[in-house]
């Protein structure tokens, strides 16, 4: 997700045109490297897989950035691709992606990745697991965390009422077109949506940010989020895996925290670090997809 109060600092990182600069290099040294070719005759391959969407999807606020979109080495691609059965194709991921298109973001958003990625040919009937995670930008979930955060608790309500809606009509039409156009340009792979966590604990948390009510007004605003994302994906034949239940205990302010949070002094916070991509998004697509099928 893209934190709106970071909005004018994370476009001057994060550009459209630097972020599609090194999305065509990368592209360009992919295809002449060939990672994606054709599967030869001979002892089992590991699975192609492609990675596609926002922050969370880059692994943003786990540190080490690889590059202007923000990929970590610790995020969920490279953890994937850590997998012997596995290789990573392309990471198309980039921080503050949308489901939806809109030519003034100042990043690839989610169509603009997988368009890319179906231009150079590195996506299509070969890839065999392909990941993705859009929508929170679209509803402007740093926006909404400020608002709660500062506002009396009825606008935190009625501000989340209103993303709830949004969620629900014109993100939901976004996410439909966006997963109908994945599961065309890659008609074979496993292709594994995944929700976004609980930024609080409420119950075993402290007040850090928000109140105890705002937290969970802003939680159930979150599943409210996970719910469309969850039904789209399966009226798509995609797989839904939810995160939420493994950062249970884990948010802002608890002992044992799976979230960034300095205080809104460093651009990537409130987003997994690098025990919440591990123990978090890795571990729940481990146990709801049997990797060891994709292996050919």
């Amino acid at each position: 997700m893209y934190l709106s109060a970071m909005k004018t600092p994370r476009h001057s990182l994060f550009g459209r045109s630097a972020a599609a600069a090194a999305l065509s290099v990368g592209l360009l040294a992919s295809t002449i490297a060939g990672p994606a070719a054709a599967h030869t005759q001979g002892p089992p391959v590991p699975a192609d897989y492609v990675a596609l969407g926002d922050s969370y999807a880059a692994g943003f606020g786990a540190g080490f950035y690889a590059n202007v979109c923000g990929q970590s080495p610790l995020g969920l691609p490279a953890l994937l691709d850590e997998q012997r059965k596995i290789e990573l194709t392309y990471n198309a991921t980039c921080s503050g992606a949308k489901a939806a298109t809109n030519p003034t973001d100042a990043v690839p958003d989610v169509p603009e990745q997988l368009a890319g990625l179906v231009f150079n040919g590195l996506i299509g009937a070969e890839t065999d697991l392909v990941t993705v995670s859009a929508g929170g930008n679209d509803l402007d979930f740093g926006g909404v965390v400020g608002a709660c955060a500062t506002q009396v608790l009825e606008i935190c309500q009625m501000v989340i009422d209103g993303r709830t809606i949004q969620a629900q009509t014109s993100l939901a039409a976004a996410l439909d077109d966006l997963y109908g156009e994945l599961r065309t340009a890659a008609p074979n792979a496993t292709i594994v949506v995944t929700g976004y966590p609980h930024l609080f604990s409420p119950k075993s948390g402290s007040e850090v940010l928000l109140s105890t009510e705002a937290q969970q007004l802003f939680n159930d605003g979150t599943d409210a989020l996970n719910a469309v994302i969850k039904h789209t994906a399966e009226a798509n034949g995609l797989q839904y895996v939810d995160v939420v239940k493994r950062f249970t205990g884990h948010g802002i302010g608890t002992r044992d925290p799976w979230i960034t949070y300095t205080g809104f002094t460093a651009i990537d916070d409130l987003h997994p670090n690098a025990k919440g991509y591990e123990s978090g998004y890795f571990k729940a697509i481990r146990s709801a997809v049997n990797l060891n099928t994709l292996w050919r």
